[in-house]
């Protein structure tokens, strides 16, 4: 059965590929996809591993690949090559691959190190799609809704959840702190276009949507960081283009999330009261992992290998000096910390070239924003920015970064960020070029003897 999957999804790349060629016009409900994609892959089944690693204690179980994978090598091969410019911080995310491989030499199963190299691959084949795609404005339309319409069915899957009983709930993704990390991305970009007011219908539903999600998980740092997030685009967006519509919608939001604060705080007191914990509670379980991290990289700066955190942390004794418990909640999961993780496992060299990919994508959105703030996309840039600053925060506090469906919503606001920069920079050329040519035009008709 699993070869019969395998077989069917890699059938997908020419299917897909013969119907857009066909079918020009339908390209948009193929580039919404991959928006839509990440948010069910997991739960409606769309992976397989030729080479599954089921047992393994690591968060990549295989040599995966995903109908994802196979939508953006579709759209890739029938993207036009004449038009193909390079994406910006593609040199970056290679080099952190690069980086990540060179860490499998450290692992003690290299086999199942190279399943998180492959994850990172396959990220990496998303991000050039959607460079390509997000170099078109209708591309740019499809992927927002695909991403709406993915965190609006997580929203669905949370509510279901919650009416039956679930104190915490990460829809249907497995885990609250997972929801949190991709409404992250979702949510700003959806409030930037609702900003913007080239989008709103599509940024009204993911900001909704993302704003439930984020409440429903319950979850102290997803609130307070989609707040922080939330007020940060909205102060980038009115700094570089104030506008009567965004004082508006300010006032609007404001109210919003003043009639949402009951729901959200009678959520967190219940989680609280079960838990008997309180908001600024110190978690000395964590202090314990991130104890059992910063020794491992003390004795391997080189890392221990990729997807071998929770295998080194339990066999060489890391967990045990540092104080996790053997509660198996503990022993079996990560650091609760994205860069401990990422030092841990690929070194000085994972974790460095990781931070230059973050601050580069940033550094990008925010200059190519500010610097071309008259362009109607601009905003969305600002809101890709900070949902990329906002899972930074996040990383800080969880280890969610290193999973697919966060992986896949990162690489698709890289591409985003990349294509319109590029579309950016090519109307902006060709606007100034038009400039010219009139200029010179006009020149020549008030030269004498020109009549």
């Amino acid at each position: 059965m699993k070869w019969i999957v395998l077989l069917l999804i890699l059938a997908a790349v020419p299917i897909s590929a013969g119907l857009i060629r066909s079918n020009p016009s339908k390209a948009p409900l193929f580039w919404g996809l991959v928006g839509f994609l990440p948010f069910v892959i997991g739960p409606w089944h769309l992976m397989i591993a030729p080479y599954a690693t089921p047992v393994w204690s690591g968060y990549v179980r295989g040599w995966e690949i995903s109908l994802l994978d196979a939508l953006a090598v579709a759209i890739l091969l029938v993207m036009p090559k004449r038009s193909w410019r390079k994406p910006a911080n593609l040199f970056l995310l290679l080099i952190y691959i690069l980086s990540v491989t060179l860490a499998v030499s450290q692992a003690k199963f290299p086999m199942f190190a190279w399943s998180y190299v492959i994850q990172l691959v396959r990220a990496a084949i998303v991000f050039l799609a959607v460079a390509r795609v997000t170099e078109y404005e209708k591309g740019e339309r499809a992927l927002l809704i695909g991403l709406a319409c993915g965190i609006a069915l997580q929203a669905g899957y949370a509510i279901f959840a919650r009416f039956g009983g679930a104190l915490q709930t990460g829809g249907s993704l497995g885990h609250q702190n997972l929801l949190g990390f991709v409404s992250h991305l979702v949510l700003m970009l959806s409030f930037a276009a609702l900003l913007s007011g080239r989008w709103t219908k599509v940024g009204a539903v993911g900001c909704l949507s993302g704003g439930l999600a984020v409440i429903l998980t319950v979850s102290r740092a997803t609130i307070a960081i989609s707040l922080i997030g939330v007020a940060l685009t909205y102060f980038l967006c009115l700094t570089m283009k104030p506008t009567g519509r965004k004082l508006a919608t300010g006032v609007l939001f404001t109210v919003a999330i003043a009639a949402a604060f009951p729901l959200a705080n009678a959520e967190l007191q219940r989680r609280f009261q079960l838990q008997k914990t309180t908001f600024f509670a110190a978690d000395e379980e964590r202090l314990a992992f991130e104890r059992a991290a910063n020794a491992m990289i003390k004795a391997r700066p080189m890392g221990v290998g990729p997807n071998h955190y929770v295998f080194v942390a339990n066999t060489e004794g890391y967990s045990e000096r540092a104080g996790v418990t053997w509660a198996s909640g503990s022993r079996s999961t990560n650091v609760h910390n994205s860069y401990l993780l990422v030092a841990a496992e690929s070194g000085y060299l994972g974790i460095l070239t990781l931070v230059f990919l973050l601050a580069g994508a940033i550094f990008t959105a925010l200059v190519t924003a500010f610097r071309h703030r008259a362009h109607p996309s601009s905003e969305l840039l600002i809101g890709l920015a900070c949902g990329i600053i906002a899972m930074c925060i996040h990383g800080f506090v969880e280890w969610m970064f290193v999973m697919y469906p966060t992986q896949y919503l990162f690489a698709i606001s890289l591409g985003m960020i990349a294509g319109l920069r590029n579309r950016i920079l090519v109307e902006v050329r060709s606007s100034a070029l038009r400039r010219k040519m009139l200029h010179k035009m006009r020149a020549s008709r008030l030269e004498p003897g020109s009549v």
